[in-house]
């Protein structure tokens, strides 16, 4: 069996369920940590991603957010910290400005699979009619799914979850995510970050795999991504850390080296600038977090 079919073969193990937002005006709404992987495609609207740590993320209709570890994260109107959204939204299902569909399968402890724990733990894509023409099918089959349950729901929603999800980690795989679209060159370097971020990548390094001037590579990668070479390597090596951290019982140490950094004090201090606590501290309450699910 492929990797893709084992990943999703696993998920198929869990509760697929799914439900539709709809807001206006000023809103914004939190989605709690699941021991599970889910998705939100935005039928409507340009709402705002807003990651528990980071700058919030805009979006448009048809963008796609791929959630393979169930961390919190949430929605807004306008960008907006986590912090700062409010425990429970108000929707506004008549008219509305926004509307997305989102579907999650929520696994038993211990049971998400390799496949998805390699991966970054939001990944944003685009529908893209072209190239993957059945997402756009699957994403109106799983919208009538979550605004209309019949008889026989929980079957047939299970199945189209199942189908989305093996289109949505080809696209990933084979780089047919935004960035791909606008620069397959940088499209390509970000997939090369992604399979080896411990690496001690150099920006000539990086700007010679996409056949460019260091100066060109540098602005082109920041066109497409909006952060410099260096700040998204920072990135995928702290991704990388927190998967293991949330997934492992390594040694601080090792995950340290797995994740491009000399020391612990080093991947530390890296650490507590990005998730805004220690690595050690990070691990106690993601465990905490799935004795609760």
């Amino acid at each position: 069996m492929d990797v893709i079919s084992a990943a999703v073969a696993t998920s198929r193990a869990g509760r697929a369920v799914a439900r539709l937002s709809r807001f206006a005006g000023q809103w914004g709404v939190r989605f709690p940590a699941v021991n599970g992987v889910g998705l939100h495609i935005v039928r409507k609207g340009s709402p705002w991603l807003v990651p528990e740590h980071g700058p919030a993320v805009p979006l448009g209709p048809g963008s796609i957010v791929f959630v393979p570890h169930g961390p919190v994260h949430g929605f807004a109107g306008a960008p907006a910290r986590f912090a700062d959204l409010p425990a429970e939204a108000t929707l506004e299902p008549q008219v509305c400005a926004v509307d997305f569909v989102s579907c999650c399968y929520h696994l038993d402890r211990g049971a998400a699979p390799e496949l998805f724990h390699e991966l970054p733990d939001v990944i944003i894509l685009a529908i893209d009619d072209e190239r993957f023409p059945a997402v756009r099918t699957l994403a109106d089959l799983l919208g009538e799914h979550a605004a209309d349950p019949r008889p026989g729901n929980e079957l047939a929603l299970a199945a189209v979850v199942d189908l989305l999800l093996i289109h949505l980690l080809r696209q990933w795989q084979d780089g047919a995510d935004p960035a791909a679209v606008q620069d397959p060159p940088v499209a390509a370097v970000l997939r090369t970050i992604r399979d080896d971020p411990a690496k001690p990548w150099t920006v000539r390094q990086l700007s010679t795999l996409a056949g460019m001037s260091p100066a060109s590579f540098t602005r082109r990668f920041a066109a497409v991504t909006g952060e410099t070479p260096g700040a998204y390597l920072t990135r995928a090596r702290l991704d990388r850390g927190a998967r293991l951290l949330r997934h492992t019982g390594l040694p601080l140490a090792e995950i340290a080296g797995q994740s491009g950094y000399a020391t612990e004090f080093s991947f530390s201090a890296a650490f507590r600038r990005e998730y805004g606590l220690a690595p050690g501290r990070f691990r106690q309450r993601e465990k905490a977090g799935e004795r609760d699910r």
